[in-house]
């Protein structure tokens, strides 16, 4: 059985809660973080300890040294951080732990701060992959009335780009639904949103080759 175990499984960033849960279950099961990433993580298998993992999303740190000692002194170990800005941290777990121990963020105001960075950054994307969607669809309805046969290349790419200017909005919507205390909404999951539109727009590279 190896000790280092590599997980090539993402999250996008509104899936943050759920990359917490898969770390904490990891750890239940004995499997360690030793670097989290965007793209795969890093595991160490050690049954004798068990810990309880948080996120925080800050990209623009003027101090990393103090930002780091600011956690450790409310008890939470670093782990590493990532090159989009998420920083992973730890602490081992007890079951005496209360429900302010396992969180970083003990208040709204501070938690939804740190969603609002993020959320900021996924409405602009929103709007430029909605802008270039809708200018797709324009393309393709000049390419058929050119009369050319790639038009119909235009509007899947169009329909990628506008699946994941949806995805965004709704990611963003389902932040404000539950600061209402509503129930959750549908957002597609990166694990298939991605691929998905990976799949599209290389099938779209293969058909345009042939024009």
């Amino acid at each position: 059985m190896k000790d280092i175990i590599t997980s090539h499984k993402f999250y996008a960033v509104w899936e943050y809660r759920r990359e917490e849960e898969d770390l904490n279950e990891a750890s239940k099961n004995g499997l360690q973080l030793v670097k989290g990433g965007c793209f795969h993580s890093t595991f160490r298998r050690d049954d004798s300890v068990r810990y309880i993992y948080q996120l925080d999303f800050c990209p623009k740190i003027p101090d990393k040294n103090r930002y780091i000692e600011c956690f450790e002194d409310a008890g939470w170990e670093y782990v590493n951080s990532t090159f989009n800005g998420w920083h992973y941290f730890r602490r081992p777990y007890t079951p005496e732990l209360s429900p302010e121990d396992v969180k970083i963020y003990t208040d709204k105001d501070s938690l939804y701060m740190m969603e609002n960075r993020w959320c900021a950054i996924l409405r602009a994307c929103s709007i430029l992959t909605l802008i270039s969607g809708l200018f797709m669809l324009c393309y393709a309805a000049y390419s058929y009335a050119a009369g050319r046969p790639q038009g119909y290349i235009f509007i899947l790419e169009a329909a990628v780009l506008l699946l994941i200017s949806v995805t965004f909005h709704l990611a963003i919507k389902n932040v404000k639904r539950i600061r209402a205390g509503e129930q959750a909404g549908f957002v597609p999951s990166a694990q298939i949103l991605f691929p998905l539109a990976m799949i599209l727009v290389i099938f779209c590279l293969i058909l345009t080759s042939f024009y």
